[in-house]
């Protein structure tokens, strides 16, 4: 069965074997007002199900500290991995930016760094991001509570993302920091807006090298864990939006095991 073309970023999820049926969200993992277009769409159906799974357990997270991960290694700084007059030109770039001087993020690893560059570029205007949200409901309805990646998938994938990659990236978006800005306004747009065919695509083509491992390989082990939480008991799903598109995306895979899907709009 093919995927349905219409946009929305939550989907029926119905089991014809069991007679069951779960949900999967796209959300993003930012505060923004834009993010939280769909927040109450999301909570009229996760008191629907038995069970809520982020992309991972949230609190094994917090107690894993993951913020760890993001850090240089003790005797490294960023200064390390560019010339003293790249390194001069970036915090002038990152420090206009941010209004946050370099010298004090130098420990992070430039993927962290891109991270806070993305992040001024968008409103906060909720105290959680969209995806802690929905954790912290679902805990209030006392719903079983899930990741569909372990802490130690998480970790696993931050490691093997390559310095140099990170690196040179971190170059490009401080040297072309104004249309990496205008880039996570359209993709806070088109979520508002339900386009995630769309946010797909232009997640998919910023990532590169990255898709086998951010998105393709993390889309077929979260639809295998989403199988597993939901043969016995109802699941509300929530994962970044752009997981769910594409013919590697977790709508295609969970039709491809004989789910049926449904857009759902109210």
């Amino acid at each position: 069965m093919a995927v349905s073309k219409r946009e929305s970023v939550l989907w029926a999820v119905y089991d014809p074997e069991k007679d069951r049926t779960s949900y999967l969200m796209g959300t993003m993992h930012l505060k923004s007002s834009k993010a939280y277009s769909y927040a109450l769409l999301a909570e009229k159906y996760v008191p629907l199900t038995d069970s809520y799974a982020g992309e991972m357990n949230l609190d094994a997270a917090e107690q894993a500290d993951l913020h760890q991960h993001f850090q240089l290694l003790p005797d490294q700084s960023l200064s390390d991995f560019y010339t003293k007059r790249q390194y001069k030109r970036m915090s002038s770039i990152f420090y206009k930016v941010t209004g946050t001087k370099l010298t004090q993020v130098e420990n992070l690893k430039p993927m962290a760094i891109s991270n806070i560059i993305a992040e001024s570029f968008v409103d906060v205007e909720n105290e959680l991001a969209l995806d802690h949200h929905l954790w912290n409901y679902a805990l209030k309805l006392d719903k079983e509570l899930y990741g569909l990646e372990s802490v130690q998938d998480q970790i696993e994938i931050l490691a093997s993302i390559p310095m140099k990659y990170q690196v040179t990236s971190l170059k490009q978006v401080l040297t072309n920091v104004n249309k990496y800005g205008k880039s996570i306004t359209i993709l806070g747009n088109l979520y508002a807006e339900g386009r995630f065919h769309k946010l797909y695509r232009k997640s998919k083509k910023s990532l590169g090298s990255l898709r086998l491992l951010m998105l393709y390989r993390r889309n077929k082990n979260m639809v295998n864990r989403f199988v597993e939480l939901s043969a016995d008991m109802s699941l509300f799903a929530a994962v970044g939006a752009a997981h769910l598109a594409g013919k590697n995306g977790m709508l295609h895979l969970l039709t491809d095991k004989g789910y049926q899907i449904t857009p759902i709009f109210e």
